[in-house]
């Protein structure tokens, strides 16, 4: 599904059980369909928000790509080496900063 050295715009589909799609693009998943008890496909991104309901597969995996283009092309399709990090642009601490702390238990533990 995924090639860490390609850097091209191929997406790939993969169908789990005939009601749920999953996106993939070279380097991520970026989003996946599940259809409901109606027939109808719900579209959510690669953090479960929510895009839209449609009424044909077709129509939700365009809509994920669509959603996804924009960053696939500053993200996903940039050389390695100067593709910006997923961990930077939510602010979470590196793991090396945080090797020498120990969490807190609560006495109940």
């Amino acid at each position: 599904m995924f090639g860490f050295r390609r850097a091209t715009p191929e997406v790939t589909w993969k169908v789990i059980e005939g009601d749920f799609v999953l996106g993939a693009c070279a380097r991520r998943i970026f989003g996946y369909a599940s259809r409901g008890t109606d027939g109808s496909w719900s579209v959510f991104d690669d953090e479960a928000r929510p895009i839209g309901t449609f009424a044909e597969p077709s129509h939700a995996k365009a809509v994920l790509w669509q959603a996804h283009r924009e960053a696939h092309d500053t993200t996903c399709a940039a050389p390695l080496d100067i593709r910006p990090r997923r961990a930077a642009d939510r602010g979470s601490v590196p793991l090396a900063d945080t090797s020498g702390r120990v969490a807190a238990h609560p006495a109940s533990w």
